[in-house]
């Protein structure tokens, strides 16, 4: 929830920010930085469920990966085609390319993992690996 939380206070400021300057008589600069949208994580117990909200991407240009608990997610937002003579005052659509980690509280089986694309909202089920335990080995004989 910190980082969520964190997100939302930045956002804040911003606004903040913003207000202060156009008090000032300066206009609001656009603010061309992409942005991965909001992310959320589920412990479901046997698996992880990491759901992203990635408006306006092609499916087929995600890049996911998964490294022991870490998950990367990549990808690029289109560059709308608007004109770029227009005389713009804000422009918060995002655009560009991202790269989120997460670091998640367990290892992860990456041959199980399953991703789906759908309205926007990206949904990647995360099975937890087999714990370490240990195993009884029997002993063949010739």
């Amino acid at each position: 929830m910190f980082g969520l939380q964190m997100i939302h206070e930045m956002d804040n400021m911003q606004r903040e920010m913003e207000q202060l300057f156009r008090g000032l008589g300066f206009q609001a600069a656009s603010c061309d930085m992409p942005q991965s949208g909001e992310i959320r994580v589920k412990d479901q117990g046997d698996a992880f469920q990491v759901e992203a909200v990635l408006p306006g991407l092609d499916a087929e240009k995600i890049d996911i990966k998964v490294l022991g608990r870490r998950l990367t997610l990549a990808g690029e937002f289109a560059r709308p085609d608007i004109p770029e003579a227009a005389n713009w005052h804000r422009r918060e659509r995002s655009r560009g390319q991202f790269e989120r980690n997460l670091q998640l509280a367990a290892n992860i089986d990456a041959e199980k993992v399953e991703a789906e694309y759908q309205q926007g909202i990206l949904r990647v089920v995360l099975p937890k690996a087999a714990s370490a335990l240990p195993k009884k080995i029997a002993v063949k004989t010739a």
